[in-house]
């Protein structure tokens, strides 16, 4: 005697459970006995939180770290008091676009002697917090992609003996602050985003000659100009806005 047919299930789902590796859970039960770990493995974990500013700069201040990392944590000037002291501190990159700084913020950071590299993707860069960079004497590398400075402030980065990598956006930087970047005594890689430069300022820029790297967005120069610094340079590695040139020798699949 054939039995009755059962009634059709859906193995993946079901009301009011879970169901992994065809065993259904009850919610409430789901996180009990391991079971977290399981859901985890199948993509059900939530990321985890970022380690605070002040239990990095702790870190470093044990000598655990050299190293402080804040990715989506919008900071402001209060926060950097917390890098108070922190003579081993290395590396120093703030990448919130939304951080918010004064020069007097900044300021705050003159007592770090052995920072090499500083990344600040936040506002608040103008021409006297530049001023306060131009006083750590170790920065190897400087990213401000939100400056607001001038051609004259550039001058003060003349003051940085190792500064060999620098990256910045300002809307206030002309041609006549390409000659300041010509006369930086170490730098070998630039990165200029939507700075206003002509044919004068990349001719400027074609001087250096320890350059080995320059990456340009935007700018107002013609194609003539561009073709005349390879022509003058032609180890140069340039990409013009995130593309290799079409000149370039290093070109290659990105």
């Amino acid at each position: 005697m054939n039995s009755a047919p059962s009634p059709p299930t859906n193995p993946t789902r079901q009301r009011g459970s879970a169901v992994f590796l065809g065993v259904r859970l009850v919610p409430a039960l789901a996180c009990a006995s391991g079971w977290c770990l399981l859901l985890a493995l199948a993509g059900c974990a939530a990321e985890p939180e970022e380690t605070s500013l002040k239990e990095q700069a702790e870190a470093v201040r044990r000598g655990e770290s050299d190293r402080i990392l804040i990715e989506t944590a919008i900071l402001a000037d209060d926060d950097l008091r917390e890098l108070t002291g922190l003579e081993n501190l290395r590396e120093l990159l703030i990448d919130s676009a939304s951080s918010r700084f004064t020069a007097e913020g900044i300021g705050q950071l003159i007592g770090l002697p052995r920072l090499e590299h500083l990344r600040i993707r936040g506002t608040g860069v103008d021409d006297q917090a530049l001023q306060h960079f131009a006083g750590l004497e170790s920065l190897v590398i400087l990213n401000l992609p939100q400056g607001t400075f001038g051609d004259a402030a550039l001058v003060e980065l003349k003051r940085l003996p190792k500064l060999a990598q620098l990256r910045f956006s300002s809307p206030r930087v002309t041609d006549a602050g390409m000659q300041t970047l010509a006369e930086l005594p170490a730098i070998k890689r630039l990165h200029l985003i939507h700075v206003p430069i002509t044919d004068v300022g990349l001719a400027e820029l074609g001087r250096i000659e320890r350059l080995e790297s320059l990456y340009i967005d935007g700018g107002d120069f013609s194609d003539f100009a561009m073709e005349k610094l390879f022509r003058e340079r032609p180890r140069l590695h340039i990409h013009l806005n995130q593309q290799h040139h079409d000149l370039d020798p290093h070109k290659h699949s990105h």
